[in-house]
């Protein structure tokens, strides 16, 4: 009987029904107190919140006394309700027929700062068969999300060769068309780390938007990227040719410019802090863009390295020591936090080669 009655509970939970069994004749009293609060280490981590909850019941003799603990958290502004309307942690569930037995445990459940800092209750309740029973509350406080400094989570080193070649080529870089959401000065400082670690010189700041074609050689923001890229780096050069035996050959080849444009509209995140699973990470892409702006190519995915194909929200390389692709398993070194979230639509970072040829005579 008690075996029923407890499993017919444990359903009535999952599906949220009141479970078909009598009514459970007791009474319960308990106490719930916070243990410990945990810490952050990212602005979008949540942090751990343990306690200890103790329940009595007294049940008459004979009678089933099955039951399950619940914990649930509100603003310390509201008060808790009379029955449970969220759980944030569930327990096992008890069944006793008759006398006074507590049963001890510990109660854990996550808190995200970002969205429930302050001062809040935790609510502990009984389910029975005859319905729930606010039996202790608690107050805690919910720190405040970390600030991240400005400059955080920014690598410096250069790129290893093992990953592309390092060039010195000059660039200008474009603080037009920022799109909302994205700070000037973090944007001009992800651009300019990312552009030294590849090598690159920076020949001054320009207020006018990134133009193929308009033989400045500049990195930054611009409209008519394909709606489907997140960005794309252009190489323009002039190739001449001379007849040799009746075919042409390239008998010289310069690059007359360098640009590289990225996507206003995507949902970037520009940090500090760790990628969110719905977010673009716009220090990789610019990594990515720069290596092509350098003279990389692309590699597969779940290497190493920057020049993936594409990139998908959530995902991101920083360093060789900080990098995370949906589908790599162990081989993503920060993949804590994004490891579970589903995998976007990857769209791609683009590279493209443009020629003006010249036949001589």
């Amino acid at each position: 009987m008690k075996r029923a009655l407890v499993g017919a509970l444990a359903v009535a939970l999952l599906l949220g029904v009141a479970a078909a069994a009598p009514a459970a004749a007791g009474t319960f009293q308990g106490s719930i107190a916070i243990s410990s609060i945990g810490t952050q280490g990212d602005p979008s981590d949540p942090i751990a919140i343990g306690a200890v909850a103790t329940v009595v019941q007294q049940c008459d003799p004979g009678t089933p006394c099955a039951w399950l603990p619940f914990v649930t958290t509100v603003p310390a502004a509201r008060q808790c309700s009379p029955a449970v309307t969220a759980s944030t942690w569930v327990g096992d569930a008890y069944g006793q027929t008759a006398g006074q037995q507590p049963q001890t445990f510990s109660p854990t459940w996550r808190e995200r700062p970002s969205q429930a800092a302050g001062a809040r209750r935790a609510c502990l309740y009984v389910r029975t068969a005859g319905g729930d029973s606010l039996v202790a509350e608690s107050a805690f406080t919910v720190p405040p999300a970390i600030v991240l400094p400005p400059g955080a989570g920014v690598p410096r080193a250069p790129i290893p060769r093992a990953i592309g070649v390092r060039r010195g080529f000059g660039y200008r870089l474009s603080l037009a068309s920022i799109p909302r959401g994205v700070d000037r000065t973090r944007f001009s400082l992800l651009a300019r780390a990312a552009a030294k670690r590849w090598g690159l010189r920076l020949a001054g700041r320009t207020n006018r938007v990134v133009r193929s074609g308009d033989r400045v050689d500049s990195v930054g923001f611009a409209p008519g990227v394909p709606s489907y890229a997140l960005g794309v780096t252009t190489i323009r050069s002039v190739r001449w040719f001379r007849r040799v035996d009746g075919r042409p050959r390239v008998v010289r080849q310069q690059v007359v410019e360098r640009d590289t444009r990225l996507a206003v509209g995507a949902p970037w995140h520009a940090g500090p802090g760790r990628t969110p699973p719905d977010r673009i990470d716009l220090q990789t892409v610019i990594i990515h863009e720069l290596g092509h702006y350098a003279g990389n190519d692309h590699v597969r995915n779940c290497t190493n390295s920057p020049m993936w194909v594409a990139l998908r929200p959530g995902e991101w390389w920083h360093d060789r020591r900080n990098w995370f692709q949906h589908g790599c398993g162990s081989q993503a070194r920060a993949a804590r936090g994004n490891g579970s979230a589903a995998a976007g639509r990857a769209r791609p970072m683009l590279h493209e080669h443009v020629y003006r040829d010249v036949l001589l005579d």
